[in-house]
């Protein structure tokens, strides 16, 4: 296979992407009219008591996910989870949350939103948060779970990853290969830093260092102040942007206990700001959007979301190929 051949495949989809990303799709509005309000749903007990679930799933954005080819939507976990705590806040049957997490993380500025607004509603509201640990509960999600007041892991769990990172590539060689050149105009030699289309310099990458390390600043203060009981000395050693499995993280402090999601439950019925029937049955209950049945714990997931039918596609084609910075563990 010739160089050219071996550089246009990758190169063509590149610009093919890049095409598309400046183009007009029609958008369809959603054959379902117009969206549902939340709906409380109860997944097991008969008390009068309540303990909310708010399901934390998939990568942490501010932005609205498609869910059809057709452009039907769901709002994005910042506005769920806020208008979830809104809804929470005003029921005072309410007497506690568990905030079942699977994520990987997600961008910085949405972990910190919905990191904060679990702060203000527990100050408001004054009864325990508890996080319960899935599959994976990384980097940004454990950012999410230090506004809780104590951490749960099933014996599967995945977390830590405590680090921040710019993604990026870099295609001036394969360009160049192809007889392409770029000829962006910018205002100063550091307008286009990040750009996939020229080289670093060395002060372009002090200054992304250091916009990196300033966040990841942000991120072991947070942790620090959620995991009181580990040394600061400890704690730098741990927050490398290491995994750590259930057993692990337990051993190092980072979770409180492992079990299931019922073990959770009672945990948190034994909490001291939990002002429930301690030997009761409260109802355990989810909001989500529509009128499907909920039968158990794991059936509640992040307001009945659909996948997306565009796959890969869709991430492909997003506004968020973007250079962001993310608190984000990725294989």
């Amino acid at each position: 296979m010739s160089l050219r051949k071996y550089f246009l495949t990758p190169l063509t989809l590149i610009f093919t992407s890049l095409f598309l990303h400046h183009c007009i799709f029609a958008s369809f509005p959603s054959f379902g009219g117009p969206r549902p309000n939340f709906e409380e749903k109860i997944i097991s007990g008969k008390d009068k008591d309540k303990i909310l679930v708010i399901p934390i799933e998939g990568v942490i954005s501010d932005e609205s996910r498609d869910t059809s080819f057709f452009g039907s939507s769901v709002e994005s976990p910042v506005a769920r989870i806020k208008e979830t705590l809104k809804f929470a806040e005003k029921d005072p049957d309410i007497k506690g949350v568990l905030l079942k997490i699977n994520s990987p993380g997600g961008t910085v500025t949405a972990s910190d939103i919905i990191y904060q607004e679990i702060l203000r509603f527990k100050a408001r509201k004054n009864i325990p948060v508890y996080s319960a640990f899935m599959d994976t509960a990384a980097s940004g999600a454990y950012y999410i779970a230090m506004s809780s007041d104590v951490i749960g892991a099933h014996p599967t769990t995945v977390t830590g990853s405590v680090g921040v990172i710019m993604q990026g590539f870099n295609f001036r060689e394969g360009m160049e290969k192809l007889g392409i050149k770029d000829q962006s105009v910018t205002s100063g030699a550091n307008k286009a830093i990040g750009s996939p289309f020229t080289e670093q310099t060395p002060e372009q990458k002090k200054i992304l260092q250091s916009i990196i390390d300033n966040l990841f600043e942000r991120f072991f203060q947070v942790v620090k102040k959620g995991r009181p009981g580990v040394s600061e000395a400890k704690l730098k050693e741990l927050c490398d942007g290491r995994i750590f499995t259930a057993d692990q993280a337990k051993k190092e402090g980072l979770i409180d206990f492992i079990g299931y999601f019922d073990d959770m439950q009672l945990h948190l019925m034994s909490h001291p700001n939990y002002t429930g029937e301690k030997r009761g049955n409260p109802r355990l209950i989810v909001y989500q959007r529509g009128s499907g049945r909920i039968d158990n714990i794991y059936l509640a997931n992040e307001a009945g979301n659909r996948p997306s039918m565009l796959g890969g596609f869709e991430k492909l084609f997003s506004s968020s190929s973007s250079a962001r910075f993310f608190y984000l563990w990725e294989l």
